[in-house]
């Protein structure tokens, strides 16, 4: 994979990550090749910067620029794609997900189509390293709940970045230093920052697929992927027992989740994040950097945690003792189980496809839920409610 991102004496004007050997962009006023940036083509020094991905041996290549009289004609308009229903106290939503703007097989038209489909309510449309899909996808799917982002794809891990617009610049980063200083630029920026697929198969199958960053390990990250794309994969099962090893280390991650999706469509067992009803995106994105979710491959759970301190949403930090939980699951496939954790530990029962529980517990550090379906696949998984002892 050989490609390029290209820097105009303004900043940023978009990258394109596909496979293959030869990639061009047309850059124009109102029009630009999908990765790239639509905008004045001004006078000044612009800076193409060449990306070699799983190159063995030496290569070579050449930037050919050349001014055009004009460009292609724009595609017509498409016609905006008509609302969804409206989600109960919960909704569902991708964080992760891919379309022609990088090295998708997809259009943005057809990812939204595919997420109503799938009954989402929100998206962050995540391209490889830009961030130009998401002026489209606001004008095709203008009731969709949306938050800007991008995937940092580099050498040694990708990361998604949330609710900025502005480029995230990656080309300085080494395994040794400058991503912890990153993610805290993103944070202290109001961004949300997610370490992705840290144990995915890595280089040279995937180049800097799997998190080998050695001054941002997983315990020191605010939210860590450990659900992407469809559950049953060995990298998910290693991430979520790497980030109950993180709780019981008193580590305080949020765990995330997003479908990684890539077209034609979204695949059984892909998991999706559901957090309360807003129509607000700045609402969304502090839900989301507060933890006040639970993945899912659908909506299905309604809690009520009452703590000496008073009710918890989850993610927050409550008071240690005897706590209430009210719970209520609804349209679960046959057989599955409620996995109870409390502390680190598990108490597991069968439920109903609906039902309703109240739960006493005592608690005094944290505590969180699973669903699984009968053979042991991931249905849900809640983010904890923390203990703090006084």
């Amino acid at each position: 994979m050989i490609n390029f991102s290209l820097l105009s004496p303004q900043g940023f004007r978009g990258a394109g990550h596909r496979h293959g050997t030869r990639h061009e962009a047309l850059l124009g006023t109102e029009w630009a090749t999908p990765g790239f940036l639509p905008g004045p083509v001004t006078p000044g020094e612009w800076e193409v910067v060449v990306h070699t991905h799983m190159v063995a041996g030496v290569t070579w290549g050449e930037v050919v620029v050349e001014s055009l009289d004009g460009l292609p004609p724009a595609l017509p308009t498409q016609k905006p794609l008509e609302s969804q229903p409206a989600p109960g106290p919960w909704m569902l939503g991708d964080l992760h997900c891919h379309t022609d703007h990088s090295d998708a097989r997809w259009t943005v038209r057809e990812l939204a189509e595919a997420a109503t489909r799938r009954g989402l309510s929100f998206l962050a449309l995540t391209d490889h390293n830009t961030i130009s899909g998401s002026a489209e996808l606001t004008r095709l799917a203008p009731t969709f709940l949306q938050l800007p982002g991008l995937e940092l794809t580099t050498f040694y891990g990708h990361a998604t970045v949330l609710g900025l617009t502005e480029y995230q610049d990656w080309t300085e980063l080494d395994a040794l230093h400058g991503t912890r200083e990153l993610a805290e630029r993103v944070v202290n920026s109001g961004g949300l920052f997610t370490i992705a697929h840290p144990f995915s198969e890595g280089d040279p199958i995937c180049t800097g697929c799997a998190w080998t960053y050695f001054d941002l390990r997983p315990s020191q990250a605010t939210h860590l992927e450990v659900w992407n794309g469809a559950w049953n994969q060995p990298h998910n099962l290693q991430a979520l027992a790497h980030w109950y090893d993180l709780l019981a280390q008193g580590r305080r991650v949020i765990a995330a989740a997003g479908t990684d999706v890539h077209g034609p469509d979204y695949a059984v067992g892909d998991g999706f994040t559901c957090t309360p009803t807003t129509t607000d995106s700045a609402t969304l994105l502090s839900q989301l950097q507060a933890g006040n979710t639970y993945l899912a491959r659908a909506t299905c759970l309604e809690l009520d945690v009452q703590t000496p301190s008073g009710a918890a949403t989850l993610g927050s930090v409550q008071a240690a003792g005897p706590w209430t939980v009210q719970l209520h699951w609804h349209s679960l496939p046959g057989g599955c189980e409620l996995r109870i954790n409390t502390d680190g530990t598990q108490v597991v029962q069968p439920v109903s496809e609906d039902g309703t529980q109240t739960l006493e517990l005592h608690v005094e550090r944290w505590f969180n839920l699973e669903i699984r379906l009968p053979g042991g696949e991931l249905y849900a998984l809640t983010n904890p409610v923390w203990a703090n002892l006084i």
